[in-house]
């Protein structure tokens, strides 16, 4: 992904497979959600992902550019805690990366600078049971492979990460959002925003093996 022009096809193609996949497990979102919040999260995260497609049918620029209008349109769509971190998510890799270059350093930067972005935003830490405990452990992973590896080598090399990350969430006690007023009733569920995150990672890897 080292060029703009294939940056921003990857973005593009990532956005609408991430709302293939969210959607088909909208239910499933729902239902974990429902275990501690409202039941909303599959909701929210189809309606906020619709919204960034459809900001993309229109935007033009670089990969970075796309991104940033993906998550302001993410933001707005979907509202409340979920629409505000992963559009700041989105809008935060995509100023960082800019006009590029789209490498695996250049990434890690994007996303490390997300990622504090994001636990700023949700005055969040690892273990509260929120995605931070799903993309801290991506971001970090990611950031130990070598510098010079293709993205779509070192991407998949740090899905396990994210994925035992969310996974532990179930073992974990809510300690921010609606989910916290229920104290130990969160256990034994995971958090369905890193699961959610983690459905968006794999998106991106199919995209970055197909491009």
């Amino acid at each position: 992904m080292s060029s703009v022009e294939g940056a921003d096809t990857v973005v593009r193609r990532w956005l609408a497979l991430a709302l293939e996949s969210i959607s088909a497990h909208e239910d499933e979102l729902g239902r974990l959600d429902a275990a501690a919040g409202d039941g909303d999260h599959g909701a929210t995260m189809v309606r906020g992902l619709r919204a960034a497609n459809a900001a993309l049918s229109t935007a033009t620029g670089s990969a970075g550019d796309l991104l940033s209008a993906a998550g302001g349109a993410f933001a707005d769509a979907a509202g409340g805690a979920s629409g505000a971190l992963v559009g700041a998510l989105l809008t935060t890799t995509g100023r960082t990366l800019g006009n590029g270059p789209y490498d695996t350093a250049s990434v890690v930067k994007a996303l490390q600078a997300a990622l504090t972005m994001v636990m700023r935003l949700g005055r969040a830490q690892p273990g509260d049971k929120t995605l931070i405990d799903a993309l801290k452990p991506f971001v970090d992973a990611l950031a130990a492979q070598p510098a010079d590896a293709p993205l779509s080598v070192a991407w998949r090399a740090a899905l396990p990460a994210a994925m035992a990350g969310a996974e532990a969430t179930q073992s974990m006690i809510a300690r921010r959002g609606r989910s916290a007023k229920l104290g130990e009733r969160s256990l034994g569920h995971p958090d369905p925003g890193a699961v959610s995150l983690v459905l968006l990672l794999q998106a991106a890897d199919t995209v970055f093996a197909t491009s």
